[in-house]
């Protein structure tokens, strides 16, 4: 089976707190937020999944957000608020059409790798982290401390508290990160549809 195949826009390291109010670090160039925040773009959409509503939003460089139907429509706006300026929140469903088409594919067992842009929020370790997990083919499953051995760390614990805070849950496979004892755990969707996604994907659990 293909592994996601995810092409990730240049690293943003963010500071504590909101946008626009200290410099960030996007690969070697500094951007100051004050101005940048008014000026950055985020496009979001809604649409009715196989598995409930899902909200879903991408800038100009790709898919940013996806927030499962278990995080809700105020928990997707807290995140766009916490990260974007207010006066660059537009509703825009054809900008999310291909990520849409993609998800419903995929829910429907059409497709098992993933080709779409990935604009990842967050410090560079949250980034490392979550791009290893792209790694993690289709129907298979890793544990939070392979995760980290591949990472060099011994900050299970860290790994984990990333795992569950991935912007782009099922295009970045979290669901298919489970404890060491083959128990799923930790997912910020639900463990419902975190074994629903497994056996979608052929994964026979015990």
């Amino acid at each position: 089976m293909s592994q996601a195949s995810v092409r990730v826009s240049p690293q943003w390291l963010l500071p504590k707190g909101r946008l626009g109010r200290t410099d960030v670090v996007r690969g070697s160039v500094t951007l100051d937020h004050e101005a940048f925040g008014t000026t950055s773009k985020i496009y979001c959409a809604s649409f009715e999944s196989p598995i409930g509503v899902i909200y879903i939003a991408s800038t100009e460089r790709g898919l940013c957000k996806i927030a499962l139907p278990k995080d809700g429509k105020s928990s997707f706006f807290s995140w766009i608020k916490e990260n974007f300026a207010p006066d660059g929140i537009a509703d825009d469903r054809k900008r999310n059409s291909n990520a849409i088409r993609q998800l419903n594919e995929y829910f429907i067992g059409k497709r098992t790798k993933f080709d779409l842009d990935i604009d990842l929020i967050g410090t560079g370790f949250q980034q490392r982290v979550w791009t290893e997990l792209t790694k993690v083919p289709y129907g298979t499953v890793v544990t939070y401390k392979q995760i980290a051995r591949r990472l060099h760390t011994r900050g299970f614990r860290a790994v984990g508290a990333t795992v569950g805070r991935n912007p782009v849950p099922i295009v970045i496979p979290c669901h298919r990160v489970v404890g060491s004892d083959s128990k799923l755990v930790g997912y910020a969707g639900g463990i419902r549809l975190k074994e629903y996604l497994l056996r979608l994907e052929g994964i026979i659990l015990i």
